[in-house]
């Protein structure tokens, strides 16, 4: 009786739907970040030095290591020099070193003000001409790896020297004082947990992303499973399946039909544009922490990416699954498919609410649901809490129906 109330949902033209409002939704909310990530040329700078660094000294940066790489600014320098000295906009203002080539941009572009002469457009063309020539896949970016290089060693080292504290007063009067114990204890300790490696982008743009991912897959879940239990009342079939040999078990199996379709389309939704997100070689960094000295923020927890990937994909299962039972709640209780769709538009609008909060930084300080109570993992007592609400009225139905059915017996 399983499979067969599993072919009822998974019919040809329901799938097309899907295929459908999948591309649209992907083209409109996913692509960018497939796209675009690392988005500019700063970020793309940032990433190739934490792979560069991950892949030569591990998931950590120890003192001599930092040492090393700040002692290689020199030669990115030079690196960025052959490219100054063969470019023909480069010689025309008579560039010789890196340095002059970042005063030159300086007066031309940052300290503009005002209207421009001719001439100053001129230089401000060539200026942005150079930079996108420094930042572009010719040179392979060397500008936005020195930028990383600089930018990261000096942070390492005001960690190293200030500890937690090494942001200014302000900034961190943000934090309540167990948040500020917590960074305390669970970063600078004797493990100096500070020193992961992660670049500050990834955990931000891959969990935006996924709370997006999150939209469409309970969306799709909605779509999937709605029609069956409308189309089996619009057809009177609940008289007939009552009074067969599965008699009142006949919701559970409808219901455990419901449940293993919306896990399998969760699945391939979470294979096919976590997938697409892999693309960026983000499994580098799966052995390494989710906080780190490169600007990422504190977390509650500091599990390896990898792990907290696995917690990511948890969460949305979880999710997925306590939207899917409400879903199954709502149709079971519709008599047409208007009163279907007039049931799943509020839940459609509740889910896009709820779900980037859930997961953008999930368990970091900075996420909408902790920000919004106070309570740390209120995003995991969310997630559980929605697959009870959607357990407890499949519960509340089932009890109903056996009442109606030893009534009307």
């Amino acid at each position: 009786m399983l499979k067969e109330e599993m072919k009822k949902i998974w019919r040809p033209g329901i799938l097309a739907v899907l295929l459908l409002f999948g591309f649209v939704f992907y083209t409109m909310y996913l692509e960018f970040y497939i796209k675009y990530f690392p988005n500019g040329p700063e970020y793309q700078g940032i990433y190739q030095v934490a792979v560069d660094w991950v892949e030569r000294f591990g998931t950590t940066l120890e003192p001599e290591e930092e040492a090393e790489a700040a002692g290689e600014i020199p030669a990115l320098e030079s690196e960025a020099l052959r490219y100054l000295s063969a470019n023909p906009v480069a010689q025309k203002y008579g560039l010789t070193s890196y340095e002059e080539y970042e005063q030159f941009y300086s007066r031309s572009v940052l300290e503009v003000e005002g209207e421009m002469s001719a001439l100053m457009q001129e230089r401000y063309a060539d200026a942005m001409l150079l930079s996108n020539y420094l930042s572009g896949e010719e040179t392979k970016n060397v500008q936005g790896r020195i930028y990383a290089t600089r930018l990261y060693t000096q942070m390492y080292e005001l960690w190293e020297q200030e500890g937690v504290n090494f942001k200014d007063k302000d900034y961190m009067e943000r934090y309540t004082p167990g948040e500020y114990a917590h960074a305390a204890d669970s970063f600078f300790g004797a493990d100096n947990a500070w020193r992961n490696i992660m670049p500050p982008e990834l955990p931000e743009a891959f969990s935006t992303y996924f709370g997006y991912l999150l939209i469409w897959i309970c969306v799709s879940c909605c779509l999937l499973l709605s029609p069956v239990p409308v189309r089996d009342r619009m057809r009177s079939m609940r008289p007939l399946q009552w009074s067969s040999r599965h008699g009142r078990n006949i919701l559970r199996t409808q219901f455990a039909a419901a449940m293993l379709s919306g896990a399998a389309l969760t699945t391939v939704n979470i294979l096919i544009f976590g997938g697409l997100f892999m693309t960026h070689g983000i499994q580098t960094f799966f052995g390494c922490r989710i906080f780190s000295f490169m600007h990422t923020g504190f977390s509650w927890i500091n599990p390896t990416f990898g792990i907290w990937c696995l917690l990511m994909v948890l969460l949305t299962y979880l999710t997925a699954m306590g939207i899917s039972a409400i879903a199954f709640f709502l149709s079971l209780h519709s008599t047409n498919y208007v009163a279907m769709l007039l049931k799943m538009i509020p839940l459609v609008i509740l889910t896009a609410m709820i779900c980037p909060p859930l997961l953008t930084r999930l368990f970091y300080y900075g996420n909408s649901l902790y920000q919004l109570t106070s309570v740390p993992g209120v995003e995991g007592i969310t997630a559980l809490l929605i697959l009870a609400a959607g357990l407890v009225l499949f519960a509340l139905t089932r009890r109903r129906q056996k009442r109606q059915e030893l009534l009307q017996g």
